[in-house]
């Protein structure tokens, strides 16, 4: 029996997934192989503050393989020590040439017990979520089952005991291609953080890491398929180990992340607050009749006192903000977004059933496929965030 360690939609997720990571050394050291599904960059204050070099560095010295997620793809074009770092496994997504790491469609792991294949794919949805100029100069092909098919059984025929394949493509959409009679029967699926983590059907499953570090999944794998798939939730008693440099670089993060940004006459705990007072404030910025946000981009609320922490792990993703061309109808765009994966917070409120000038961010005009310009005067979501907070 092999143990086989997969993360995904990890998102830099540092402090809190320290202890995700240290279990999943120690499981590497006592012979488990370790694969991660997906956006392990971005996506929290220890991104802003480190800019991916911690994140490459966990990746070299703690995983087999990696997928790649949509937030992934400006930080493997970036890489400080390309020779070091995992292989990038995914069939459908070829690199540009400028990419100097490695990147193949699917690898055979030797573990101590089992030669496992791994066939990685990255969702059609997944995809053009990442915006244009990150995917510029990459070549996408759709995951049908006729490509997994082929890279699947070339995987057996280099000697792999066992296939899995790991999606970025979103808990669902996984689920919907086993129902269908998907060539690979066990998959472990990312991209969506939704609440699912385990479907089965005879033979078959779709399995999900828990995201941004609360756990490790780990399945036990024999020739035959699965024995067991546990979510590991790390409580008291699991074996960590320490990870090397990084006591030194939490303690620096600590001290970069609670320098002061601002303050609130009021905290906001919910996301949707901010989502509400950002709105507001972008549609001033703007000069537009109606400002449309992405209510998802946003993570957390805000208390009174904003740290720079406080601030990125809020708003973790920043955007430039922009102006649709012509004239458009909140309630349609707000469908559309909907049908899309997206929740809109809308401002002003109520919300006019006439079509105006509507202003949103850059990632949702591409999002909703609407050709937009910047504002008279270019402003970006932290710039409006930021510009909320009052002077210390």
């Amino acid at each position: 029996m092999q143990e086989l360690i997969a993360t995904g939609c990890f998102h830099c997720a540092l402090p809190d997934g320290h202890r995700a990571l240290s279990a999943l050394r120690a499981a590497r050291n006592a012979g488990a192989l370790a694969v991660d599904a997906g956006d392990f960059f971005t996506g929290s204050a220890f991104h802003a503050y480190s800019a991916g070099r911690v994140e490459e560095r966990l990746l070299a010295g703690l995983y087999d393989a990696i997928v790649p997620g949509n937030h992934d793809l400006p930080h493997l074009m970036q890489l400080r020590h390309p020779e070091a770092f995992p292989p990038v496994v995914c069939a459908n997504v070829a690199p540009p040439r400028a990419f100097a790491g490695r990147w193949t469609g699917g690898l055979v792991l030797h573990g101590a017990s089992l030669r496992v294949g791994i066939v990685g794919y990255l969702g059609e949805q997944a995809y053009a979520a990442i915006p244009p100029a990150e995917r510029a100069g990459f070549t996408y092909r759709a995951a049908t089952a006729a490509l997994i098919a082929a890279e699947a059984d070339a995987l057996r025929s280099a000697g792999a005991e066992v296939v899995v394949g790991v999606s970025h493509s979103g808990f669902l959409a996984d689920v919907a291609d086993q129902e269908a009679g998907w060539p690979v029967t066990m998959v472990v699926a990312s991209h969506c953080h939704s609440p699912w983590t385990h479907w089965t059907q005879g033979d078959r499953h779709v399995v999900k890491p828990v995201a941004l570090g609360d756990g490790l999944l780990r399945l036990d794998l024999s020739a035959e398929g699965p024995v067991g798939v546990r979510h590991d939730g790390l409580a008291a008693g699991v074996p960590t180990q320490p990870l090397p440099g990084m006591d030194a670089e939490l303690e620096a993060f600590a001290a970069w992340g609670g320098r002061p940004a601002g303050r609130l006459g009021v905290p906001l705990p919910r996301r949707e607050d901010v989502a509400r007072l950002l709105a507001a404030r972008a549609l001033v910025e703007t000069g537009a009749d109606a400002f449309v946000l992405n209510t998802y981009t946003l993570r957390s609320g805000l208390p009174s006192e904003v740290t720079r922490a406080a601030l990125w792990s809020c708003a973790p993703f920043d955007s430039d903000l922009a102006v649709l061309d012509g004239t458009h109808a909140v309630p349609a765009l707000a469908v559309r977004a909907r049908e899309l994966g997206e929740d809109l917070t809308v401002a002003p409120e109520p919300v006019s059933d006439e079509p105006g000038r509507i202003a949103t961010t850059a990632y949702l005009a591409e999002r909703l496929g609407l050709t937009a310009r910047r504002p008279v005067r270019p402003c970006t979501l932290h710039g409006v965030l930021t510009a909320c907070l009052e002077s210390l």
